[in-house]
């Protein structure tokens, strides 16, 4: 029996094969099942998706009690003007909505003024909702920062609603929020959600930018069941009282008729919280609700760390390299490889579960983000390539290699 040659260069001839073949599954546009499955997984899939959808008790996770959300529904601007007066009556720390309001309604300039009155009373605590837009590919910034009508900023703040997502891929996981976002000009134009928490909070929201991440990996506490909830339904009262909301964050947006208003709607998205890890049914969580998930997290101090890429290849090619030394060495003697596939499949099967808890327990325990997708799904398709490369590709080049030096 030959021993395992630690140092092997066809091992590392292997280990780029495989790599080589996750790069051209990610650049072609084979339309084989078995492909399109690994590309959806590959694409939209991170193991911490498992965490949330699978493994947390999400009943453990507090209740957010320092935000109201307030579902503006399809309220024109009239309507909403006469929430945030009858919200902002009740002395809320800070207010800001999700949603655009770029250039004014000619049809209906007394929305229009009801709506610039109503904030520039609520003044400088109000953050709305802006745009980047004109995305410059060589200098991988934006070039235009849309703002909303200038009645509605002219005294109130403003922050970005930008996903990150450049696509317009309807199945993409939101699961960052670009901190800020630079434009050419210099202008740098922070997120809504940061805007917010830096006026409720400015000690904890300095120490969350401290962090100097133009990115960060959102916590996410919960869906509407952490919130405190208003709906259209709860404004027709002209009585109701909204004391409840006094010294906390108002966070207007849209969120369907009744919360509910089917599963695919408007400003909905797909997040990690989502019940199908693997493949896509229905969006989970409006896009105002991310928003208050991000502000929890900077309040709350439940910062992800997450893993450098360079770590997360380096892992992933170290794995491979030593799997295709293992299994090399297994194909070459003849006693272990009439047993290769179950051999192969348990060490991978042990490799997968290892892979997982490790990335459970460093996510669940210390807010680390170890990614290891990569890893795992190297794991998964390291077996089959490998065996593949030593039985024909290795086979065919050194067969091709003998009767050249004999030609010779």
């Amino acid at each position: 029996m030959t021993k395992i040659k630690l140092f092997n260069k066809d091992a590392l001839f292997a280990t780029i094969f495989v790599f080589a073949f996750m790069g051209l599954l990610q650049v072609s546009n084979i339309q084989v099942e078995i492909f399109n499955v690994f590309e959806q997984v590959f694409e939209n899939f991170e193991l911490t998706d498992i965490y949330y959808s699978k493994l947390r008790d999400n009943k453990k996770e507090s209740f957010e009690k320092d935000i109201v959300l307030v579902n503006i529904g399809n309220l024109d601007r009239k309507g909403i003007a006469k929430q945030i007066m009858r919200l902002a009556d009740a002395q809320p720390k800070v207010m800001g909505i999700d949603a655009t309001f770029v250039g004014p309604r000619p049809k209906d300039p007394v929305g229009d003024f009801m709506l610039a009155q109503a904030l520039n009373r609520v003044g400088k605590t109000f953050v709305m909702a802006s745009a980047p837009a004109d995305w410059n590919k060589d200098k991988a910034m934006f070039d235009t920062l849309n703002l909303p009508y200038a009645p509605f900023v002219a005294n109130t703040d403003h922050g970005h609603v930008f996903t990150g997502v450049l696509t317009d891929e309807i199945f993409t996981t939101w699961r960052d929020i670009p901190v800020y976002v630079d434009f050419e000009n210099g202008d740098r134009e922070y997120a809504l959600s940061v805007k917010i928490a830096e006026k409720f909070d400015a000690e904890k929201t300095k120490k969350f930018l401290d962090r100097k991440n133009e990115k960060e990996t959102i916590y996410f506490k919960g869906n509407l069941d952490k919130y405190i909830k208003l709906d259209l339904s709860d404004f027709k009262d002209e009585s109701r009282d909204f004391a409840f909301v006094k010294d906390k964050i108002v966070l207007l947006g849209y969120m369907g008729n009744e919360y509910t208003d089917g599963f695919w709607d408007a400003d909905k998205f797909f997040t990690p919280l989502n019940k199908n890890v693997v493949g896509r049914g229905y969006p989970d969580m409006y896009g105002v609700v991310v928003h208050a998930n991000v502000i929890s997290m900077i309040l709350d101090e439940s910062y992800i760390d997450v893993m450098p890429d360079w770590l997360s290849y380096f892992l992933a090619f170290l794995m491979c390299y030593l799997n295709a030394v293992i299994f090399m060495w297994i194909v070459e003697n003849r006693s272990l490889s009439v047993w290769y596939n179950a051999i192969t499949k348990s060490i991978q099967l042990i490799e997968a579960i290892v892979i997982l808890s490790l990335t459970m327990l460093l996510f669940g325990t210390f807010n680390y983000h170890a990614n290891f997708t990569l890893l795992f799904l190297v794991v998964i398709l390291s077996g089959d390539l490998i065996e593949i490369f030593s039985e024909i590709l290795l086979r065919v080049f050194y067969g091709v290699k003998k009767k050249w030096k004999k030609k010779i």
